[in-house]
């Protein structure tokens, strides 16, 4: 009993502070900010004083209100939208998987880590799923997990500022509607639950915002539900991913594999930049929106990339449609692609 009291007192305590550094994001006007600061705070307290342990339900809590909030902002008109997206979305998925397993010689070399770690670090998929696999593989699943929320926490920590700039876009807070606490929302609500509850029973990836804002966008698109979130519910949403994001930097592992951490950080840099430059050309040549394909190409999570997207007035549905595929993808493939390509009986030779 005591032992769960002081970890109830230090989430509390984190979470406390992890608003606060929200607050201040906010305050300074940043995009995204409640998940940034949030999750900066977070990851400090984590690596100087100890992680926090988040309920599980709290952060699927977070994701079923992201979730909904997508769902809602969908209509009839977003089948029109998707077009030449219905190509490029499976393409994007794979050329991020391909170019994952392509520099995995590069982080075995630069972080001195074995082949199998390095492969489930750098494959563009759940944080959870691939440490969970990683460790049915014989991997460290320390170095998986921390290189995981890096990459997430990197792409959130860079686009919303990058996309800023490229053009003049509404932040969420003054160009989105003000939600109120009414039946609609409640129902809204209710029925994101239920989607993702469902999701989850069937093994949807990343079930708690896809099962929800899939259930919900169904409704909405048929014009059977409407209602708006609260800027303070989704605020509060941006902190528990902010909070899990920040939890996720273990201290012991930092001190145990710096070389392999700090190698890893380098690799996930060049791996965003080659990705961004991926999603900037497709738009160019085929004269899409150049934010929207910045988000979508992104090798962040779910979550926070539809949150970046309704942070900077870029069309969240499709921004979804491309992360929820790559990470279909990448749940699906990196067992098989780890035997074919990493343990296989040639491996040893072609594949340093």
């Amino acid at each position: 009993m005591k032992e769960i009291c002081m970890r109830a007192a230090g989430l509390l305590a984190s979470a406390a502070m992890s608003t606060f550094g929200g607050w201040v994001a906010f305050q300074f006007g940043l995009p995204l900010a409640w998940l940034i600061g949030s999750a900066l705070v977070c990851a400090g307290l984590s690596l100087s004083l100890g992680a926090p342990t988040v309920p599980r339900r709290l952060y699927r809590g977070g994701q079923v209100v992201v979730g909904v909030s997508v769902g809602l902002t969908v209509d009839a008109s977003v089948f029109d939208r998707i077009g030449l997206h219905l190509y490029l979305v499976p393409l994007i998925a794979g050329i991020s998987i391909l170019l994952g397993r392509a520099m995995v010689p590069l982080l075995v070399r630069a972080g001195n880590i074995d082949r199998s770690t390095a492969f489930f670090a750098l494959v563009p998929a759940g944080i959870s799923e691939m440490a969970d696999l990683a460790q049915t593989k014989g991997a460290d699943t320390g170095v998986v997990t921390t290189l995981h929320a890096a990459r997430v926490f990197l792409v959130v920590c860079i686009l919303p500022v990058v996309i800023y700039h490229l053009g003049d876009p509404v932040l969420l807070a003054a160009g989105r509607p003000q939600g109120v606490w009414d039946l609609p929302l409640l129902l809204a609500l209710a029925a994101g639950t239920a989607s993702a509850v469902a999701g989850n029973w069937l093994g949807l990836p990343s079930a708690f915002i896809v099962g929800s804002m899939v259930g919900v966008a169904a409704l909405s698109a048929v014009g059977a539900l409407s209602a708006s979130e609260p800027t303070p519910l989704l605020a509060a949403a941006q902190v528990i991913l902010g909070l899990s994001l920040g939890a996720r930097f273990r201290r012991a592992t930092v001190r145990r594999l710096p070389r392999a951490l700090t190698a890893g950080m380098a690799v996930l840099v060049l791996n965003g930049l080659v990705m961004a430059m991926v999603g900037l050309s497709l738009a160019a040549m085929f004269g899409l929106d150049p934010s929207t394909m910045l988000l979508s190409s992104a090798t962040g999570g779910t979550a926070e990339m539809v949150l970046t997207a309704q942070a900077v007035a870029v069309d969240a549905a499709l921004v979804a449609l491309y992360q929820v595929m790559r990470g279909l993808g990448g749940n699906l493939m990196a067992g098989r692609i780890h035997a074919w390509t990493v343990t296989g009986p040639d491996c040893s030779r072609r594949n340093p």
